[in-house]
């Protein structure tokens, strides 16, 4: 409660008397669940639709389903749950209504073949559109969670809060890329017959318990409905006026905010040829250079071991990303997060062994952290330097080191970004209150991040007609005037996340159709040709993160 005894902006889960930690554990962990499905389609999707029969260049261009959900999805959710009224919050009721519609669409995935009776043509068509579905709903999952994330912590929690999320992201990895090297079928046969069946089985439970745990334990303010005759007159234009108000807000990003989206644009560029071939990049690099059957595709051992090979890969890779998400935040710092370690290692309290130690922890921490940017800026090197020696590894043990030395990068890609943009929205916002306030005084109104029209300024908060103005409706203009809106700016950030993944699928999709072309149907080892087509895509993503890594070495400065 704040002095005038209304509630702050800032939502926490509802009990006052857990802890710190569980408070971060049941904001985050649904961001978990949703890695454990997302880990699933990026890591067994594009063997799961060659499985099917289609060719590797049509797989490429199935994966823009990514980019161009990503392109629409994030943004408008972000905009319109920016708006939203409902009771349950802005954000809780598209993370609900996304999670039903990505576990139908899984259902359909793992039992695709039952439902159209093995007939290959239906079967890769229905295959195609759940996949495309399926992305479209997990961005509208992100997009709310992470807007969610901004809207419950404070300035000085914001670093903190990202962090977590970038572990329970961790732990979703970890799970995902376990389950793929697992006898799944023998351990869990009432989930399914198949592979991809138990998987998709698991990854719709473990999503709907973690959306639950994080829906339930966190409450958001809900805003106030506008009037009928407003509803009425807005409804034909709202999508209308939330793509104005995207693109509208893109030119007048914070500094900060438009260097993050400029090295996402190059950075992505690595991630998603990485992320989605990875597995299929070891997979047949094991099948070219065992017991000398690599051209042999029709080998069935062959390339299930080849598979699980991959799956180990990543799952090492998974594993090193969640140790780093563990370690790495507490050697960097944001500037809250910096000046609220200085304060608290300033104490002289008199303290307990126990708090000696911790003081002294918090001043080597002072002395050895790094800042944000510079963290970033090293993990986008390492990223390159990762992706270009695939020159020069051609084993499946080299392949895979390279790959776990990618978990560092993934760490510092999935929590520095979001924790730059969510600590300048929320220090922006305070900003913008407090002089809000000071402009306002004695009839001082807690608001989030809404303008108030001058007049009403004037008034001490009250309308010309006299009445007190609702917090609430300032809650509701807080998307139309002022302040920066967590679910808009995040929707504008995924814009620079998933235009450079338009590239690389379509640069991806012509360099395999120019290889199937140029090697014609049967080439003499297709595995090894397959390995060295992927290993190809990845270096163009090694060079971009060069230009990634330059601009948060300017993001530094």
């Amino acid at each position: 409660m704040d002095s005038s005894g209304s509630t702050r902006s800032h939502s926490l889960p509802r009990s006052t008397t857990v802890s710190e930690l569980a408070q971060y554990l049941a904001l985050t962990i649904a961001l978990g669940g949703l890695q454990f499905v997302w880990s699933v389609e990026t890591g067994f999707g594009s063997l799961y639709l060659l499985s099917l029969g289609m060719k590797k260049s049509h797989v490429s261009l199935v994966w823009l389903a990514g980019p161009l959900s990503g392109l629409i999805t994030q943004p408008l959710v972000g905009i319109l749950s920016d708006n939203c009224s409902a009771k349950l919050g802005r954000r809780r009721p598209y993370i609900i209504g996304s999670t039903v519609v990505v576990v139908l669409c899984l259902i359909i995935i793992g039992w695709t073949r039952e439902l159209t009776g093995s007939r290959p043509l239906p079967t890769v068509w229905l295959a195609v559109i759940a996949f495309y579905v399926l992305d479209f709903a997990i961005n509208c999952i992100q997009a709310s969670m992470r807007a969610l994330i901004v809207d419950s912590l404070p300035t000085s929690r914001q670093d903190a809060g990202t962090a977590w999320a970038s572990r329970m992201i961790g732990a979703g990895n970890v799970a995902g890329y376990l389950m793929g090297f697992l006898d799944l079928v023998h351990l869990l046969p009432f989930l399914g017959s198949t592979h991809m069946q138990v998987l998709t089985s698991i990854a719709s439970l473990a999503l709907v318990a973690t959306v639950s745990i994080t829906c339930y334990f966190t409450t958001e303010t809900p805003l106030a409905r506008l009037p009928t005759q407003l509803r009425t007159s807005d409804s034909s234009s709202g999508s209308l006026r939330a793509l104005g108000a995207i693109f509208t807000s893109i030119r007048s990003l914070p500094k900060a905010i438009k260097g993050v989206c400029r090295i996402q644009l190059f950075s992505w560029i690595g991630w998603f040829p990485f992320l989605f071939y990875g597995t299929t990049y070891v997979a047949h690099l094991y099948a070219a250079t065992h017991t000398g059957l690599g051209g042999d595709d029709k080998n069935a051992d062959l390339i299930e071991k080849g598979t699980r090979a991959g799956s180990l890969a990543m799952f090492a890779y998974a594993v090193s990303s969640l140790g780093f998400s563990v370690i790495l935040p507490l050697f960097a710092y944001s500037s809250a997060s910096r000046t609220a370690l200085r304060q608290r290692g300033a104490r002289t309290d008199t303290l307990s062994g126990f708090g000696r130690i911790r003081q002294v922890l918090r001043k080597v921490r002072q002395v050895v952290s790094i800042s944000l940017s510079k963290m970033w800026m090293v993990s986008l090197a390492v990223f390159s330097i990762a992706m270009l020696l695939t020159f020069v590894v051609s084993t499946v043990r080299g392949a895979t080191w390279l790959i776990a030395a990618c978990g560092f990068c993934w760490a510092v890609t999935i929590w520095v970004p979001f924790s730059i943009i969510g600590e300048t929205i929320s220090d922006y916002n305070s900003a913008e209150r407090s002089v809000r306030d000071e402009s306002r005084g004695d009839g001082y109104i807690p608001i989030d991040s809404a303008d108030i029209p001058m007049e009403e300024l004037a008034t001490g908060g009250r309308r010309s007609d006299g009445s007190q103005l609702e917090r609430n409706d300032v809650l509701q203009r807080s998307s139309d005037a002022g302040g920066l809106s967590a679910g808009t700016i995040l929707g504008i950030h995924n814009v620079f996340i998933v235009l450079p993944q338009f590239i690389t699928a379509l640069a991806s999709s012509l360099i395999f159709a120019f290889f199937e072309h140029a090697n014609g149907p049967e080439p003499e080892n297709p595995d090894r040709q397959h390995a060295h087509e992927i290993a190809l895509v990845l270096r163009l993503g090694g060079i971009s993160s060069v230009i990634a890594a330059y601009y948060a070495w300017k993001l530094t400065h």
